[in-house]
């Protein structure tokens, strides 16, 4: 009986998770919806790769729409699927009058409101 339970201890070894987190990485998007869309950076594995929280907030003040994103993964060491998975976050943009007066800030870098997409 624990000859049994040696082996099947051997065949199940503990996993190895790490914690990543992203924050405020990848790309923005602006759609016709006055949605923001967060593509954070690098692929995801669906057999090794779980995202465990992700969100985004947008402000605007003094003429910038501040967008703020954070993406947490937990990832199993070991080998994986090469499949390649994304996360993407949206959040809701306020309402802007006037986008020629306003600035579009995402990771401490601003670009005119007009660009769709802009990687940071």
């Amino acid at each position: 009986m624990t000859l049994l339970f040696l082996t099947l201890f051997a065949c199940d070894p503990e996993v190895n998770v790490v914690t990543e987190t992203l924050t405020d990485e990848g790309t923005v998007c602006l759609n016709d919806a006055g949605l923001a869309e967060v593509t954070f950076p690098g692929c995801l594995s669906s057999s090794c790769d779980t995202v465990v929280e992700s969100s985004c907030t947008v402000e605007l003040a003094d003429g910038v729409v501040t967008v703020h994103a954070t993406a947490t993964i937990e990832r199993e060491q070991g080998e994986c699927t090469s499949d390649c998975g994304f996360i993407q976050v949206t959040c809701e943009m306020p309402l802007i009058e006037d986008p020629d007066t306003v600035v579009f800030s995402y990771a401490g870098q601003t670009t005119d409101l007009s660009a769709e997409c802009a990687p940071f």
